[in-house]
């Protein structure tokens, strides 16, 4: 398990995007799909700074993506 600390830069119903600064370019970041077993209860917004936990497997892709299992708002 890995972690991830940064700013959601973009929110949808099926992944976010957390960028290292909130002033970022669309392809900065990656993009974490949430767990099937993933359950949040605060509402995610952007600009909240988050530690993400996620498996190592980052795809290839631009930006990359992981599969979210944890996410701590800071």
């Amino acid at each position: 398990m890995a972690s991830f600390t940064g700013y959601i830069v973009e929110v949808t119903e099926e992944f976010i995007r957390v960028a290292p600064r909130p002033d970022t370019d669309r392809f900065d970041g990656i993009v974490f799909r949430m767990d099937e077993q993933f359950t949040h209860r605060e509402p995610l917004v952007v600009g909240q700074q988050v530690r993400v936990k996620h498996d190592e497997q980052l795809t290839r892709s631009l930006p990359p993506q992981a599969t979210a299992h944890r996410i701590d708002v800071l």
